[in-house]
């Protein structure tokens, strides 16, 4: 595609320093960019709907990820969490549904998955990474002497 400016771009704020999940927030990013591209360059219903399609199915993935860690470190915010996520696929269906009748995507949606991706990591995400990172550590004296030792 042709080179346009990107709508959004990935920071090192967005870190959570779990690296595969950070991948993935990056290729979550790059599909945006894809997205945003095509509409830029007044791309094929067709191509549009390809690249949402490619959007919704990672995006599927990646929260499947998320999720399934979550649920392992029995993550308390987990419902909201999980909310939050279905909210977001069911506006990605939405414009699928959108596509598929002929309509063409806007900026909308564009502004919409930026913000929310960005807002999702900043808060919601770094959220779990800092009770994963708590939950690791090992808290008091004792813990933190016989930590040594296991990490040997």
């Amino acid at each position: 595609m042709a080179s346009v400016l990107k709508v959004v771009q990935w920071s090192d704020s967005y870190s959570l320093g779990l690296p595969e999940i950070d991948d993935q927030h990056k290729t979550l990013i790059d599909l945006m960019n894809d997205l945003w591209a095509a509409i830029a360059a007044n791309a094929p219903i067709e191509d549009n709907q390809k690249i949402l399609l490619r959007l919704e199915q990672y995006t599927v993935a990646h929260f499947g990820a998320e999720e399934t860690m979550m649920r392992s470190m029995d993550y308390p915010d987990f419902d909201a969490h999980l909310a939050a996520h279905q909210g977001f696929i069911k506006r990605l269906q939405a414009e699928g549904e959108r596509l598929s009748k002929g309509e063409k995507l806007n900026l909308d949606i564009l502004h919409f998955l930026r913000d929310w991706l960005v807002n999702h990591i900043l808060v919601n995400d770094k959220a779990y990474a800092a009770y994963l990172a708590a939950a690791n550590k090992p808290t008091g004296f004792l813990g933190r002497f016989f930590s040594r030792f296991m990490h040997a």
